[in-house]
């Protein structure tokens, strides 16, 4: 009777339960503070001055809304969101291990996901393009770049021991499934039953027995069938007139190549040699996955066989290059490969339990404890016929609406991002030991309310964003007393001010200094282009510096919620850093260009620019007598290098840093 607070459901829910332990909600944020928090939270970088001023000046009870929709349907939602999901798939593009060899191609996974974040992609649907996106029908790129998922893991290409490393391959595949998809952390029933979730071994390899059949491909092309069809035809025109080129080619490169062949084969034990010498329509799944890994180790290290071609043979080989060269124009250009995974097409290898004396094979199934949501995989049909159709049948399962664990787990993630903490604050584990919801009633509402909208995330965004519980200030009147009866918080009686994570932090000193280049998509790029922090290439064993140090993740593994630490190296690398300092420097020149003929409008749009907010006047004059200090012969000029000093403090500082 007394809720004059509630804008929709969330606030209702929330006001109770503040209601029953005899708080009250903050007063709303200020439109400054709440522009800037909503620009942050669905595109990760700051408003420019004009859209604050857009939004400053516009009355009409809609406006708010508004501006979530147009935010919504900005292209940078997507790559502000991806983010989040790109670091529960420990996403990188490098190998790992020794050599971290890079992976040229799987950046189109980072776009699949960035485009289906910004196409409000249902979500049963992007989960099944990302398990099984190979075994749906048509031809469209899309689902087979978006299998990349189960490619992300960690490899080592020089291993010895292919059958344990595969069986590591295996077990990270199906251990960051249940992180991911289902909020429960499988790993510890790899070896035993699970000892606080009711989780038998048993279950641990039902679930991976959906993987048994997986093949690694890295040359599927990234064309509809059309285009590939499109492709041949041209390809064969150049083969055709190059086939006693190639032909003497491959005859002069033979002989070194199969020694190379032998001197790769050998490195591996016996048992494994034998599945790479048996012939592939004999294989099983397992027996081809071996063979796999010495093809690739093959390919890994390159042709150094040839440079142990004698002198006359490279003089032979560099003409036949040369006369084949003359060809080019008739030679299509390669198509876009994919990395992604395929079922193997003939004898299927049982899923075993390690140290089992039966022996028995275990068959996927579904984890015992969703029983009533289990259906029956003996009636699998795969759709396609050279798929088992297991991993179809996980992904249905896992994106059916009884499930009563997944539609909870990414409204929570959700819900995560959007006050730092989920409603479970252990976003990826549901299980015993993970905490308890803080308001369970409200999760419950919310997946309910999430499923009959169609699955939608920018449906639910919207929910959150025109909440009084998202709008409130992070200053409360009567915060020290509300802290005795919820000393953590949980009860959402105030906003949390947070810091930056370690991309917005890059990405806004860009937008800041002007630099930012906001072309979306395509291969990676170094650190030190101006793009934004998504589009760096991720190396798991040389992260980038900036990124590392304030918290980013690294690939190795699922993160559900980032660390926020807080060190010496991060205020050494924003103070000293040759990033920061060199954005300072781009700053300084920005504002130098603005033709405002007056020094103190010119700081005042760098204060606006970095901190949304007009300096007051104190503020402004100390920044004036700063850049331009006056002098007993002189009037006051402005100083360059302090003018970049100035601007460097405002990059450091706590206003440019958080959000309130």
């Amino acid at each position: 009777q007394n809720d004059r607070w509630s804008r929709n459901p969330i606030d209702r829910f929330v006001f109770r339960r503040l209601a029953d332990k005899g708080l009250t909600p903050a007063p709303e944020a200020d439109r400054v503070q709440l522009v800037r928090r909503l620009f942050f939270d669905l595109v990760g970088m700051p408003p420019t001055p004009r859209e604050i001023d857009d939004f400053l000046n516009d009355s009409s009870p809609e406006a708010w809304e508004h501006l979530v929709d147009r935010l919504l349907d900005d292209p940078r939602y997507g790559e502000h969101w991806a983010r989040f999901w790109l670091d529960l798939v420990r996403y990188a593009e490098s190998d790992g291990w020794n050599k971290d060899s890079y992976r040229p191609n799987i950046w189109r996974y980072r776009d699949y996901v960035v485009d289906s974040f910004n196409r409000d992609k249902p979500y049963p649907q992007f989960v099944r393009e990302q398990l099984a996106g190979d075994e749906m029908p048509g031809d469209d790129p899309e689902k087979i770049i978006a299998t990349g998922f189960l490619r992300l893991g960690i490899y080592e290409y020089n291993q010895r021991d292919a059958r344990n490393h595969w069986n590591d391959i295996m077990n990270e595949m199906t251990d960051v499934t249940g992180d991911v998809f289902l909020g429960v952390s499988m790993s510890c029933s790899r070896c035993h039953n699970h000892k606080f979730d009711p989780i038998t071994q048993k279950d641990y390899f039902g679930l991976r027995a959906f993987f048994e059949p997986v093949i690694w491909r890295d040359d599927v092309p990234g064309v509809t069938e059309a285009g590939h069809e499109k492709w041949r035809k041209q390809q064969k025109k150049w083969e055709d007139a190059t086939t006693s080129i190639r032909a003497e080619i491959d005859a002069l490169c033979l002989p070194y190549s199969d020694r190379k062949w032998k001197e790769t084969v050998d490195k591996f034990p016996l048992d494994i040699q034998a599945c790479f010498n048996k012939p592939v329509e004999e294989r099983t799944s397992w027996e081809h996955q071996m063979a796999y890994l010495i093809e690739r180790q093959f390919y890994e290290e390159g042709t150094p066989a040839l440079k142990k071609m004698t002198e006359e043979d490279q003089k032979k080989l560099e003409g036949l290059e040369k006369q084949l060269s003359e060809f080019d124009h008739l030679k299509p250009p390669p198509l876009p490969e994919v990395m992604s995974v395929r079922d193997f097409s003939g004898e299927i290898s049982p899923t075993i339990i390690p140290k089992d004396r039966r022996h028995q094979p275990v068959p996927p199934h579904f984890l015992t404890v969703l029983a009533s949501a289990t259906p029956d995989t003996e009636d699998l049909r795969p759709e396609l016929p050279k798929s088992t159709g297991r991993r179809t049948a996980l992904a249905k399962w896992i994106g059916r609406e009884d499930n009563p664990l997944t539609t909870r787990l990414i409204v929570n993630r959700i819900w995560q991002q959007h006050f730092g903490r989920g409603i479970v604050p252990t976003a990826s584990d549901f299980g015993h030991l993970g905490e308890p919801p803080t308001h369970p009633l409200l999760l419950d509402w919310l997946t309910l309310h999430f499923v009959e909208n169609g699955w939608s995330m920018k449906h639910l965004h919207k929910m959150i964003l025109t909440s009084s519980t998202w709008k409130q200030s992070s200053q409360h009147p009567e915060a020290s007393d509300q802290l005795k009866t919820d000393p953590s918080e949980n009860l959402l009686w105030r906003a949390r001010i947070h810091r930056l994570n370690a991309e917005e932090i890059r990405d806004s000193m860009l937008f800041v200094s002007g630099e930012l280049d906001r072309r979306i998509g395509g291969p990676s790029v170094d650190d030190k282009a101006p793009r934004r922090g998504l589009h760096v290439k991720v190396r798991r064993n040389s992260p980038d510096p900036l990124l590392s140090a304030f918290d980013c993740a690294n690939g190795l593994k699922s993160v559900a919620q980032r660390n926020v630490t807080t060190t010496p190296t991060q205020a050494l690398l924003l103070f000293n850093g040759d990033y920061s300092l060199d954005r300072a420097e781009k700053l300084a020149e920005r504002i130098q260009g603005l033709e405002t003929g007056d020094l103190g409008e010119a700081l005042s749009s760098a204060f606006r620019l970095a901190w949304g907010r007009t300096p007051s006047e104190v503020e402004l004059k100390r920044a004036l007598a700063f850049v331009a200090p006056a002098t007993d012969q002189e009037e006051s000029t402005l100083n360059r290098e302090r003018l970049v000093d100035f601007c460097h403090v405002l990059l450091n500082s706590n206003e440019f840093l958080y959000v309130d």
